[in-house]
């Protein structure tokens, strides 16, 4: 995996353009172009910008360490979606959760729980 692969897979995976990524670590979009086609190679001042964007260390821009591309872009989402996918009398709500707010979420948890208490279980 080279950088310019994992940099476009991480900016695609969080639905950002090349000029919104341009913006935060405040170079033009086509530089962020090059970097994307291999054709130029960042400062590692910038490295260190795009890692902290993405919330991952160096290592992983370049392929060195793995990456799992979250399947949510809200941690807060994420993180009700992996405790509904982990419970399998939930599991059937994790698809279903994929595009519902961490409130919705919220709300249908609590939904469930007030009904297992009132059946006793």
């Amino acid at each position: 995996m080279t950088f310019a692969n994992r940099l476009t897979e991480l900016r695609k995976s969080r639905g950002i353009s090349q000029k919104e990524l341009a913006t935060y670590i405040d170079v033009s979009p086509s530089l962020v172009g090059m970097y994307e086609q291999g054709r130029r190679k960042p400062s590692f001042e910038i490295l260190e910008a795009i890692a902290d964007y993405f919330n991952v260390n160096i290592d992983t821009l370049y392929g060195k360490d793995e990456f799992d591309f979250p399947y949510y872009e809200d941690p807060d989402v994420s993180e009700y979606a992996q405790a509904i996918k982990d419970n399998p009398n939930l599991r059937m709500l994790f698809d279903a959760s994929k595009d519902m707010s961490k409130d919705d979420i919220d709300f249908v948890i609590n939904t469930i729980e007030m009904l297992k208490k009132r059946e006793g279980k």
